[in-house]
């Protein structure tokens, strides 16, 4: 027998590779939990839409009430509505952080612990006798608390939804509408019971953001059962060799931290995605080959060795963890990509601008003195409403074969901004009412194609890292929008200028990302003539198909 004969045969690594892939996959596909897609899910649906409702609520209708007052406390319009952008600032800049602590502290906990810190926040805000004190109390921590509820809220509905998630979300985030509705009518009657005392106002503040925690204790996480633990320990110790052998406590104890690390919120990449279109897993039109192998890599919670064995997820500090996933959000590719920069810096615009209207169109209306405060808050009662029925219907047009997300999100957010720079035209109620119609329509479309655009840009596989960037620039623009509105009318004496300026930034915002598909088509040729890759250029012929 010749030796080369008694040599083992040699294993095709690509072969190799591939197996060792499938039981990645085989191991993860049996402790996923599957999405129940029903059920108690419809609980959780209700609990948002309830949660929603308070912050949303709290967010768009305060302001009417608390700035004039403010504005007389502290002397000036703009350091009045510094504390009403603050919070609305923060309740977008905290997204990342708060995606964080869901990932380490768990949804229902950071619900309810955000809960009870923006009530705090309101409670202590009725003690304040400086600016600065509101603008930390009120604005800061009453915005982290508020972002600590929405985003759970949010990403609870991924975990119980799959197939029915358009549906379920679309149910959801209804609550921001009908908060809007129900707290710009009741606002005003509730301070005029309390005798115009901010202080008693605060506590009513308190109590609708406490309700919060009660609506959160409903998030239910879902986990891998015990037969789902006792199954993957099997295939572990079948790989290992260990055969028929009864798993030991310390393997069923790090599979079951395997799985519970597999069915984390984070490792969802389109948590944040409420699009009807299904979306294509399976390839990304971003990713070279390179990556796009680092990408399956850290795709995987658990890894099979060189050595035969399987390597179990590392147990680490709550404050390593939470490090980890905010390094995680700031993805290097997406802050140096010239077409998703673009929508960033265009989402910071829009945020800037459509604010304005939530908190200043009462002051408008004051204009002509024979509308009452009950008719003054009749706007508001409209956005909400027209809000909620904008956002089923771009939904539906962005859907039709001949139409995209983005196409239909800059022609509403061009058509929103441009009436904004009517109102101060506007005089008689129904001049207001119709106002409301193109205005609720690009607040409707920015809102609810968010994320359909981001898939449509950079794919599935980074759009919560998109999706947190994303937060951090609408916040930004959240904080200084309505102080410069306010700046603005304080030097002019009226609010026409600020309505000019905003409306022209708000229709701006869409005007500059029409050419975004010929930016990022220009971004992946540029990418293909310095050293593209093959799946580039196979995603770059898709994409021109398309």
């Amino acid at each position: 027998m010749s030796k080369t004969a008694d040599k083992p045969p040699r294993v095709d690594p690509k072969q190799l590779a591939a197996a060792e892939e499938d039981l990645e996959n085989q191991i993860e596909e049996v402790g996923r939990v599957t999405p129940p897609d029903g059920g108690y899910g419809w609980v959780v649906v209700v609990a948002s839409f309830l949660v929603n409702m308070a912050v949303d609520g709290v967010i768009y209708t305060c302001g009417k009430i608390l700035i004039p007052v403010w504005s007389v406390q502290f002397g000036s319009t703009s350091a009045a509505s510094i504390a009403i952008s603050l919070l609305t600032g923060c309740y977008y800049l905290c997204g990342p952080l708060a995606s964080s602590f869901v990932n380490v502290f768990g949804i229902r906990s950071v619900a309810i612990g955000g809960s009870i810190v923006s009530t705090t926040a309101f409670l202590l805000s009725r003690y304040v006798d400086a600016a600065w004190q509101l603008y930390l109390l009120f604005g800061v921590l009453g915005g982290i608390g508020f972002g600590c509820m929405y985003l759970p809220s949010i990403v609870i509905l991924s975990t119980y939804f799959s197939k029915r998630r358009s549906v379920a979300t679309g149910i959801a985030v209804c609550g921001s509408g009908i908060g809007t509705v129900v707290f710009s009518q009741l606002n005003g009657p509730v301070f005029e019971w309390f005798g115009q005392n901010v202080g008693l106002f605060m506590i009513y503040l308190a109590a609708i953001s406490i309700s919060g925690a009660v609506f959160s204790m409903f998030f239910a996480p879902l986990t891998a059962s015990d037969s789902q633990v006792a199954k993957v320990a099997k295939i572990v110790n079948q790989y290992e060799g260990h055969g028929g052998e009864e798993a030991t406590r310390d393997l069923l104890e790090a599979v079951r931290n395997d799985l519970e690390e597999l069915n984390r919120p984070g490792q969802q990449s389109d948590t944040f995605y409420a699009g009807k279109t299904p979306i294509n897993r399976s390839r990304s039109n971003t990713l070279d080959k390179k990556e796009a192998e680092a990408h399956r890599a850290a795709s995987h919670v658990v890894h099979v060795t060189e050595q035969h064995t399987v390597e179990h997820v590392a147990k680490k500090s709550k404050l390593v963890q939470i490090k980890d996933s905010l390094l995680l959000i700031w993805d290097k590719d997406l802050l140096f990509s010239p077409s998703f920069m673009t929508l960033a810096i265009s989402g910071t615009f829009t945020v800037l601008s459509f604010l304005v209207p939530f908190i200043y169109i009462g002051e408008v209306m004051k204009k002509n003195p024979e509308l009452t405060d009950q008719q003054r808050s009749i706007p508001l009662s409209l956005i909400g409403v027209f809000n909620i029925v904008c956002r089923v219907l771009c939904g539906i047009v962005a859907d039709h074969p001949k139409m995209s997300a983005l196409q239909v999100s800059n022609v509403a957010t061009i058509i929103a901004g441009t009436s904004m720079m009517f109102v101060p035209f506007c005089s008689e109620l129904w001049h207001f009412i119709v106002f409301c119609v193109p205005f609720s329509a690009g607040v409707a479309c920015f809102a609810a194609l968010r994320s359909v655009i981001c898939v449509d840009l950079i794919g599935v596989e980074k759009l919560s890292n998109a999706f947190g960037i994303l937060m951090v620039f609408m916040g930004i623009g959240a904080l200084v929008g309505s102080p410069i509105a306010a700046f603005i009318k304080d030097h002019t004496g009226s609010y026409d200028i600020s309505f000019y300026v905003m409306g022209a930034v708000f229709a701006f915002s869409g005007i500059m990302t029409i050419r975004l598909p010929q930016l990022k088509e220009w971004e992946d040729n540029r990418r293909r003539a310095l050293g593209g890759t093959e799946m580039q250029t196979i995603s770059l012929v898709e994409n021109q198909q398309i």
